[in-house]
């Protein structure tokens, strides 16, 4: 893989992991100062600002990252922008016209839920296109391949919104609370006014490609968005009221902050695939799909069933025990995250390969799946059926996925070594679920539960061969591209990792 590549990864994961931790973060300053009842509001209007930024989309911000670094890897640079500066113009019309919408919804309009005021709907509006506008600056950045300034943005909006949160949550309530989200989202709207020139005409052979894989692309987000934007809180709020929004958010945010830090290694995946898709380079997209599916399954998997072991103890630690009753669902969901955050490579794979239109067919699959369980599974069973549920629709949704790559590209997934880290991963799990449950003090229990898990991980996948030498190699390269005082521990581990034949 590229220098670019590399680099590109490194800056996109930064900004993924501030996102990710934030967004933890700043729950759990929620949780804390406002309760259960006050986070499940809360939790509700976040899912739905999220939820009104994905229909609101159209593709747009994809389609930055998509076709921009095809774009400049052919030379063509002032074409890249005067495309980004024609998508501009639909997405401000967009976010007015949504928070137009919403402001109508708080002129007398019930609350989004039945215990919050109406004007919650108008603080929502403004959160949804605060949101909307800075992910289009940050997908412009990404697209333009300056992935450093766009970390450097997303860490800057990540502080920013924890003091926003706690000070909000403090003075005003959840209205404050919400308004300090909405601050986090301030800093990248800057970037589109840096970055874009002058709005020149796009050619119609490249507006005619961009329209239908932005359609597709929308479409399939709008299925998607069914499947993995938590659709399940709207069936939970529904029957079970804002309190089991709450716990089952939690639980989602343990998720969340278990895959985000692999998956978002593949923020420069589609700018790589599309380069080289560009370029025609089949080969190199099909070593990189391999190679990214192997560690991305390496990372996650232990991260993902390592901490659904020690959520027993780690969450009421970190909330408090009045969200107790959220473990168990909070373990499946857990470990359930690694399931559909693998699948993650092929589908940045199939847009760079402008098949857009099967993420939406897959995605209406899923769509389909889970309104079904909302309807069945989640009024009867409640948290424990909704986490189940959820986890094994992204599983059939990982298969649809593998399939057709198989079948259309004729890339297989690396299944012997996935196998093998699954099974090094149940054994790390193993052991860390023996010290949370044999140790009585939970402080100690999770030190003595992390460290036994990442020596058995580490032990097993040498032992099993579970990451070739290749990947090994490939990953000592990027090593020069981190500070000197890791490179050497990190050096030494990968050592550890590799086969014993090698």
């Amino acid at each position: 893989m590229s220098s670019r590549f590399a680099r590109n990864s490194l800056f996109s994961t930064l900004g993924g992991l501030a996102t990710a931790l934030g967004s933890f973060l700043s729950m759990v300053i929620v949780a804390r100062l406002l309760g259960p009842s006050g986070t499940g509001t809360i939790a509700y209007a976040l899912w739905l600002a999220t939820l009104a930024v994905t229909i609101a989309d159209f593709g747009i911000v994809q389609t930055l990252t998509r076709y921009l670094p095809e774009l400049t890897a052919e030379g063509d640079d002032r074409t890249a922008r005067d495309l980004a500066a024609a998508l501009l113009r639909p997405c401000l019309a967009l976010a007015i016209l949504g928070a137009v919408l919403f402001g109508w919804l708080g002129t007398g309009a019930a609350g989004p839920t039945p215990d919050s005021p109406t004007h919650i709907w108008w603080l929502i509006g403004l959160l949804f296109t605060l949101q909307f506008v800075a992910s289009f600056g940050l997908g412009l950045l990404r697209g333009l391949q300056r992935f450093d300034t766009a970390a450097k943005l997303t860490v800057l909006s990540f502080l920013l919104q924890l003091v926003a949160v706690a000070a909000g949550a403090l003075a005003d309530g959840v209205e404050g609370a919400l308004l300090g989200y909405c601050a986090g989202s301030l800093l990248p709207i800057g970037a589109i006014v840096a970055a874009l020139p002058r709005r020149h005409a796009v050619d119609p052979g490249l507006r005619r490609r961009v329209l239908r894989f932005a359609l597709f692309s929308w479409a399939g987000a709008l299925t998607v968005a069914f499947v993995w934007s938590r659709l399940e809180v709207f069936f939970l709020q529904r029957s079970f009221g804002a309190e089991a929004v709450a716990l089952y958010t939690i639980g989602f945010t343990f998720s969340n902050l278990a895959s985000q830090g692999p998956l978002l290694l593949t923020g420069g995946l589609l700018a790589y695939f599309s380069e080289n898709f560009g370029q025609r380079r089949t080969d190199r997209i099909g070593i990189a799909y391999t190679t990214a599916t192997r560690l991305m399954a390496f990372l996650l998997l232990p991260a993902c069933f390592g901490l659904a072991a020690i959520l027993p103890a780690l969450l009421p630690l970190v909330y408090g025990q009045a969200y107790a009753p959220a473990v168990p669902a909070a373990c499946v969901l857990v470990a359930g995250a690694a399931i559909g955050a693998t699948g993650s490579v092929g589908s940045q794979m199939i847009y760079a390969h402008d098949r857009s239109d099967f993420i939406f067919a897959s995605g209406l699959v899923g769509a389909v799946l889970t309104i079904l369980s909302g309807f069945l599974v989640i009024p009867q069973f409640g948290l424990m059926g909704a986490a189940v549920a959820r986890t094994a629709i992204h599983a059939v949704m990982l298969g649809l996925g593998a399939w057709f790559i198989t079948r259309r590209f004729g890339y297989p997934m690396p299944m012997r070594e996935l196998c093998r880290l699954l099974v090094a991963a149940l054994l790390c799990a193993g052991a860390a679920s023996l010290c949370i449950h044999l140790v009585r003090d939970p402080r100690s229990a999770l030190v003595l539960a992390v460290a036994s898990g990442a020596v058995v991980y580490i032990a097993a996948v040498r032992a099993l061969g579970a990451l070739p030498q290749s990947d090994i190699e490939r990953l000592r390269r990027l090593l020069g591209r981190i500070p000197v005082l890791v490179r050497g521990p990190m050096s030494g581990l990968l050592t550890l990792l590799a086969p014993r034949r090698a």
